[in-house]
């Protein structure tokens, strides 16, 4: 048999939307928003499925002798398939639309009014479960939902910087794609204008294009992240039992060197005994040397053991603040906050002490990167499940070509300090990670570097009760 280019077009539609259901659903399920698209990806692959199934598999069996009951069996398949798209998509999409937005959480005692949207599809499974859909009465309740959904998306709130290239990203790839299927799928139809749904392969295809573009840039809906997170973590992995290996392996040849050492420098007089002296004690501090730098390394690559306790957020950047307060007086560095007396406290479950050290690596680069007169900006946002801390300084800014190496182990852009060895934004990522929490960075040459810690709401404390949750 001869597939024609629309059945071509067909398969190609099915395989890129239940694939980009895939990655997100496996790169972003813990992410509500991911899960909801990748339903909506899945209802549109559904349809692609059931037009496959109508107009290439019944053609094949039926030409290979596939007896009536094969083709009915094949006929129901095509039918649930067809209505999970039909009916499935404007559902999904109005769901994921809601959460992306950022909707406010519905209390529990309402938590039936989710179960209202599933109304419509119900009664049209129950009043129509056979292909094809009663288009007239699906489009006055289908067309509004996609409407509806898009207009969440576009007007999302809340977009902080970090969030705004993803968010550009989602708005480009999601919205014109299921717009037009809007028209193709259920507008068309209901004005008696049908197989329209055929164009939908160009949008679908741009947004897949688009999808696995910022799969491995900007972003989408935190699937990159979770692709930075495994590569840094298998790093960090190595690092950790490698300098274990590396840091036993050298202090056994450290140790032998420093007892020759002792014994040379102890032994009787001889000729030009004092200049082999001397050599000795060049070797011996070399000797400390590679010691102290095999100890920084394991200091800053073993892994973590939190040892959690109730702090509060905005106490312990004050007191990282007062603790640098010397240096930056000595550069002439202006420090602002963002909270007040009257606001809501970050209050939170972590481990003061590795936090503490994270917010003062952050700084010291931010003063470090500075010239004197600079200033440096500590604010704090919300959403609906994280605190968020944006560390902002004016100083030189980090290259294009170096800020996404920056997080990585060992890459270090201190070429001139010699007790730098670029591990410390590689601890900070490693402490929030610990935490549940994450790390992101943003900056341009001669405009200044931002970095971001999410903190996760859900180990906030409640102080009216006096229990830390």
């Amino acid at each position: 048999m001869v597939y024609e280019d629309g059945e071509y077009h067909l398969i190609f539609v099915l395989i890129v939307l239940w694939i980009t259901s895939l990655l997100l659903l496996l790169s972003g399920w813990r992410n509500r928003s991911a899960r909801w698209l990748s339903s909506v990806a899945f209802c549109g692959g559904s349809g692609a499925l059931a037009s496959v199934l109508q107009e290439v598999i019944r053609p094949v069996v039926s030409v290979l002798g596939g007896t009536a009951m094969t083709d009915e069996g094949l006929y129901i398949a095509m039918t649930i398939f067809s209505l999970i798209s039909y009916y499935g998509l404007p559902y999904c999409y109005v769901r994921f639309a809601g959460t992306y937005h950022g909707l406010p959480q519905i209390p529990p005692k309402w938590r039936l009014l989710h179960w209202l949207l599933l109304l419509p599809v119900l009664g049209m499974f129950l009043m129509h479960p056979y292909y094809p859909p009663n288009y007239d009465v699906l489009v006055y309740w289908a067309a509004p939902y996609i409407i509806v959904g898009t207009l969440l998306i576009v007007c999302k709130r809340g977009v902080q910087p970090w969030e705004q290239r993803s968010h550009q990203v989602t708005m480009i790839a999601v919205v014109p794609a299921v717009l037009f299927a809007m028209v193709m799928n259920y507008v068309m139809p209901a004005l008696g204008i049908y197989e329209m749904w055929r164009y939908n392969v160009w949008t679908i295809t741009l947004a897949f294009l688009i999808f696995v573009t910022a799969l491995f840039k900007s972003g989408f809906l935190g699937v990159q992240l979770y692709i930075e997170r495994r590569q840094m973590d298998r790093t960090l992995r190595a690092i950790t039992s490698g300098t274990a290996i590396l840091n036993h392996a050298i202090k056994n040849d450290i140790g032998k060197i420093q007892l020759y050492c002792d014994k040379l420098i102890s032994s009787p007089n001889k000729d030009s005994q004092d200049e082999l002296r001397q050599d000795v004690k060049v070797i011996e501090r070399a000797a400390t040397h590679i010691q102290e730098m095999v100890s920084r390394v394991q200091h800053n690559t073993q892994d973590l053991v939190l040892r959690p306790e109730p702090v509060l957020l905005e106490t312990l950047i004050s007191e990282t603040i007062e603790m640098l307060r010397p240096k930056l007086t000595q550069s002439d560095i202006e420090v602002s906050t963002s909270w007040g007396d009257d606001q809501a406290l970050m209050e939170l479950v972590i481990d003061r002490a590795q936090v503490h050290e994270t917010l003062h690596n952050i700084m010291m680069n931010a003063i470090e990167a500075m010239p004197p007169g600079g200033k440096l900006r500590i604010l704090r946002n919300e959403t609906k499940r994280l605190w968020i801390v944006s560390i902002e300084d004016t100083g030189i800014g980090i290259p294009k070509e170096h800020l996404g190496k920056v997080m990585t182990p060992f890459f270090t852009t201190k070429a001139s300090s010699s007790n730098n060895f670029g591990l410390g934004l590689a601890y900070c990522y490693q402490v929030m990670k610990k935490h549940g929490g994450t790390m992101r960075i943003e900056s341009r040459p001669s405009g200044g570097t931002t970095v971001y810690l999410h903190f996760a709401k859900n180990k906030r404390a409640s102080r009216e009760a006096g229990v830390w949750q």
